[in-house]
């Protein structure tokens, strides 16, 4: 496990942040022999992001919240409708 004190996140913030794009793994931040808080790489948080889409997607297809879309037409009509309900249609 990656550790950093506060002060040297203060002070080198620039090469924590290199450092936690580079590693494959959280940097954790310590004051006072406690545990404060992670630093982790824009990979990474793309990554938890990405997870929790999934996580979010299949929690909607076993509750029954899908639909299916057979051909183009369906597609776009869906698409517009969806437009419609988010303002976006014109």
């Amino acid at each position: 496990m990656l550790t950093v004190s506060a002060r040297q996140l203060q002070r080198e913030y620039k090469k924590v942040l290199k450092k936690a794009n580079t590693a494959k793994e959280p940097i954790v931040v310590i004051a006072n022999n406690k545990l404060q808080g992670a630093v982790i790489g824009l990979d990474q948080l793309e990554e938890i992001r990405l997870n929790a889409v999934a996580e979010e997607t299949l929690k909607d297809y076993r509750e029954g919240r899908t639909k299916s879309i057979s051909n183009l037409e369906e597609l776009e009509a869906d698409f517009e409708e969806m437009k419609k309900e988010a303002g976006l249609s014109k």
